[in-house]
């Protein structure tokens, strides 16, 4: 036996990649970037996007529930067309998209106030004019209410705020109040 077979009888015989040295190599010099600043590699490879994030001091109820698998995603879509059937889920997604469209020209309208990214379904995008600290203390006014619960996201380095209508009950009223609730904040 040679090599490393002599070394360690109970592997036998061993064949050595002239690569393996050079890989283990690479690794450890990975290992050694990694560690220098694991909160970027954290943020960088994150499954939880910024308006999922929230802070340490909360316990994120996403984290005690089903991962959101495809066999879970599609479970939870087939009760509700069972529930709803296709054309009560048209209707309620229909509606949520009209709220959405008459926040969003509420938004347009009032100054001060912009429209951050295209609407797309029922979910809008703005802000206030000014900082991202001061949006930010919107978000947290808000949602400390109890009024109504916004999330928020980045868009091209800005702090935006995320309003997205999806109960089933919700109706112009609610969104006519959490409008006025934004405004007052």
């Amino acid at each position: 036996m040679d090599g490393l077979g002599a070394v360690f009888p109970r592997l036998g015989r061993v064949e050595i990649l002239p690569y393996a040295f050079f890989e283990i190599r690479q690794r450890q010099e990975r290992l050694r970037i990694f560690r220098r600043r694991p909160e970027d590699l954290r943020r960088a490879f994150s499954l939880v996007p910024e308006y999922l994030r929230t802070s340490d001091e909360v316990d994120s109820l996403s984290d005690y529930g089903p991962a959101l698998g495809r066999r879970f995603r599609s479970l939870k879509l087939w009760s509700v067309l069972r529930c709803y059937g296709r054309e009560g889920l048209q209707s309620r997604i229909r509606e949520a998209v009209r709220l959405a469209e008459l926040f969003e020209r509420w938004v347009r309208d009032e100054p001060g106030w912009e429209v951050a990214a295209p609407r797309h379904f029922s979910l809008v995008c703005f802000r206030r004019d000014g900082s991202d600290d001061e949006n930010e203390r919107i978000v947290e006014r808000v949602n400390r209410s109890g009024e109504l619960f916004l999330s928020h996201t980045r868009l091209n380095g800005r702090y935006v705020l995320r309003l997205a209508i999806g109960n089933e009950r919700t109706r112009e009223d609610d969104v006519q109040r959490a409008w006025e609730a934004l405004r007052q904040a």
